[in-house]
């Protein structure tokens, strides 16, 4: 996980001791459980559709010779 994360995961925030992975959850039913108990979403919120192109287009923007608008 330090590969990922870039920070050593299982190290203590207050005590800067060692933590250990005690369980891994898989089942969705029971993560849903525990999440739900915790007040915390058990799923992720729905994705937003995609913003109009005209909100970053820039209308004084030149392509570089010898490439081609794809508008």
């Amino acid at each position: 996980m330090q590969r990922v994360f870039a920070r050593d995961v299982l190290e203590c925030p207050c005590c800067c001791g060692r933590m250990r992975v005690i369980a891994a959850i898989e089942r969705p039913e029971i993560v849903a459980a525990i999440l739900g108990s915790l007040g915390l979403a058990s799923r992720a919120p729905p994705a937003a559709s995609a913003r109009p192109a005209e909100l970053f287009c820039d209308p004084d923007f030149e392509l570089a010779d010898g490439a081609e608008d794809l508008t």
